[in-house]
């Protein structure tokens, strides 16, 4: 089931329990306004970027999140999801992508707005970095003087938005470190810290009307109705 044309690749890992939000069962299907959170992440993506094949790796509660998913994506599902975290389910993504050049990587329980998506360029690897609504206990960036990210970490003010793009040598990296078993328990963030120890770059896209809404709790739902106003 390999993809091998010239669309833009998105791979939406949402396989995780989300154990804080569970009684909403798969968190991509929690309803924001008139919408739900992964209706809203596809209608934006396929408004900025075109043409566009989107992967949406499932898990807990899987066949709920296919059923209730649009038909023209591809949906695959990653049935260790209980004993793995999201590199595996990336990894997934990718073995589905095949020879798709450039990887647009989107967390399944992100709520943000249009201005999250303007500034991507499909020519380079980067990050998306916002230091508003995230939380606290979110992934940080250290970024250096040219806005190139140096390394990610927890406890720094400037958040890693969990949307990353990955082209040439990045992508390369990612399908061999996303392909190896022994870091399907590891979380994005460290692969993109071991992408960069290999020499690999990513441009940091800051923009003061990045709005971006990590679904973690009952509050969350709140703050991104506020977002998509």
């Amino acid at each position: 089931m390999n993809v091998v044309n010239n669309s833009i690749g998105v791979i939406i890992p949402a396989a995780g329990m989300g154990r804080r939000m569970k009684s909403y069962g798969p968190k991509s299907l929690i309803k924001i306004g008139n919408s739900t959170i992964i209706k809203n992440q596809i209608n934006l993506l396929q408004t900025y970027f075109s043409p566009t094949t989107i992967v949406l790796v499932c898990g807990f509660k899987a066949t709920v999140l296919m059923n209730e998913t649009p038909d023209h994506i591809l949906k695959v599902e990653n049935e260790r999801y209980e004993h793995t975290n999201v590199v595996r389910s990336i990894g997934i993504g990718l073995r589905v992508m095949g020879a798709c050049p450039q990887i647009i990587i989107v967390y399944g329980d992100l709520v943000f707005n249009s201005a999250t998506l303007k500034d991507i360029k499909l020519t380079e690897s980067s990050i998306i970095v916002t230091d508003s609504e995230m939380g606290e206990g979110e992934v940080g960036c250290i970024i250096n003087k040219k806005q190139k990210l140096t390394n990610l970490m927890y406890d720094l003010p400037n958040k890693w938005g969990q949307i990353a793009v990955f082209v040439g040598k990045e992508l390369e990296l990612l399908k061999q470190l996303c392909w190896d078993e022994k870091n399907y328990t590891k979380f994005g963030f460290e692969i993109i810290n071991q992408i960069i120890n290999k020499g690999g770059n990513f441009q940091c896209i800051q923009n003061p009307n990045i709005k971006i809404v990590d679904i973690d709790s009952s509050k969350d739902i709140q703050k991104a109705k506020e977002i998509l106003l």
